[in-house]
């Protein structure tokens, strides 16, 4: 083993900032979010550790032995770490920055409000790949200080992928140079609805660029979803060329003032449509380096495109059988475009309908058949059912039991269990609007999807994890988190 203070200098970083944080703690002004919750006479980790061994021991907090030393270890997984904790100090192994970050993560909740630390030996690695949370920033506009905050504590918990729904029906949330007039107009609801001004608005690119870096400096990535081809509307108002009719009201209204679903789609047979989103696709991956680009897919009403003369000649000419054909070859021209790019596509499970883009991946949310299916198929998945993902249900609905109780890939052989990414919580901001609502559907029911993500299978079970989180509370009270305080009871 090598030190990799010359190899990965944000390491050195770390322990800098751990070193201070543990002399901090020794003076006794650490705040409780960075110091231990106790179970059983131990730290109660979330997630729990894939393998962790308790020792007889801790580690004063006023020694200098309590620095970690990082070193770089060749051979683990990228997201993996491990810890040795003895009285003679702490060693910290990773092959890179974010393995060292997750280990930094534990390592804050081991740390007790003395700084000392436990004599402890753990191994970790997550099970999946994809631990996200999707926040609808379209129905209800969400500030770049709430998405700071819900970036750091998504981090506390090793949750590593913010998917942000920025388009939709009510409304457009990213700038777009070539554009303006998506968010000039498309930005904002018809006045004679008197929304709250911070329920509308957009976020700039360097807004957006900054959100982007903050993210990253914690190993999340930010997945941006421009919804295509419905879901539609609020760009119909601006550009009323790109609809099959040519023509649609001005008016762009709240969730529960208009029609859930709208008939205001692009139109397939139209070639300014494939220009016009090759056009945003284009600024949209230079803001966001992330592999996967989302291009929703789901809910697109038919109608318009059966009466459609340019829409029924697009299907004659590719000799598409029908309207889900139609939506088909509608994703793969995009997905063929993102590929020349270097990106991925992903979208909600209906792009299966009418025969799945090669390369495709599936976000799963009418339950888990379209996700099973799409595996088995040899495409990649991520789990995030209305069943037990959909974090703006109530709590009778969906509690923390029950977001406990899924396992993503239930069902699968290994083969097939093998495309499955992970998993995602989404709330989508039609009904809570205010951030400490929001806050209060996400936690502490997003600690459990951190636990199903990160966590073997096998390693806990209810009673456990149960008391593990109750012991997480005062942790998010310190972060400021307007949590749901009788989830867990039940």
């Amino acid at each position: 083993m090598k030190t990799i203070a010359s190899e990965i200098p944000s390491l050195v970083i770390l322990a800098l900032a751990f070193s201070q944080a543990l002399n901090t703690s020794a003076a006794g002004a650490v705040a409780n979010a960075e110091t231990s919750a106790m179970v059983d006479g131990h730290p109660a980790l979330i997630p729990l550790p894939a393998m962790i061994q308790w020792h007889d021991g801790v580690l004063p907090g006023h020694a200098s032995a309590a620095v970690p030393h990082f070193v770089h270890a060749d051979g683990l997984p990228v997201e993996a770490y491990e810890i040795e904790i003895t009285t003679n100090g702490v060693a910290v192994r990773s092959s890179s920055g974010a393995g060292a970050f997750y280990a930094e993560q534990t390592l804050k909740q081991l740390r007790a409000a003395d700084g000392s630390l436990p004599c402890v030996v753990i191994r970790d690695v997550p099970r999946f790949t994809w631990r996200g949370l999707m926040l609808d920033c379209s129905r209800t506009f969400q500030s770049v200080d709430y998405l700071h905050r819900t970036i750091d504590r998504m981090a506390v918990y090793k949750l590593n992928v913010l998917h942000l729904h920025l388009t939709d029906d009510q409304g457009w949330r990213l700038e777009m140079k070539k554009h303006p007039e998506l968010t000039k107009k498309g930005a904002f609801y018809s006045a004679q609805y008197a929304e709250p001004p911070s329920h509308e608005g957009f976020y700039t690119q360097a807004q957006m660029r900054e959100v982007v870096a903050y993210a990253a400096a914690r190993h999340i990535t930010i997945v941006p979803e421009i919804e295509m081809p419905g879901h539609s509307h609020e760009v119909i108002v601006c550009r009323p060329d790109l609809s099959c009719a040519g023509k649609t009201t001005n008016e762009i209204f709240p969730f529960f003032k208009g029609p859930t679903t709208t008939a205001d789609v692009y139109c397939a047979g139209n070639e300014d449509t494939f220009r016009f989103l090759q056009e945003v696709l284009d600024e949209v991956t230079d803001i966001f380096p992330s592999k996967f680009i989302h291009v929703g897919g789901d809910e697109v009403p038919k109608t318009a495109w059966k009466s459609c003369p340019k829409c029924q000649a697009r299907m004659q000419a590719e000799g598409l059988k029908n309207e889900h054909e139609l939506q088909s070859y509608f994703i793969r021209r995009i997905e063929k475009y993102l590929a020349g790019k270097g990106r991925r596509l992903i979208g909600w499970d209906e792009i299966l309908e009418g025969g799945l883009a090669p390369d495709a991946t599936v976000m799963s949310w009418r339950g888990t058949s379209g996700g099973l299916a799409a595996a088995k198929a040899g495409h990649d998945v991520v789990m995030s059912p209305t069943s037990h993902c959909y974090f703006d249900y109530s709590y009778d609905a969906i509690n923390s039991k029950h977001v406990f109780a899924f396992d993503p890939v239930a069902g699968l052989p290994p083969a097939a269990a093998a495309h499955v990414l992970g998993l995602q919580a989404n709330f989508w901001s039609h009904i809570d609007r205010e951030p400490e609502l929001v806050d209060r559907q996400l936690f502490p029911r997003l600690l459990a999807i951190a636990e199903r993500g990160w966590s073997p299978d096998h390693r806990s079970e209810w009673r456990n994890y149960q008391r593990r989180a109750e012991a997480q509370l005062p942790r998010l009270k310190q972060l400021a988190v307007h949590y749901q305080p009788l989830d867990l009871d039940k």
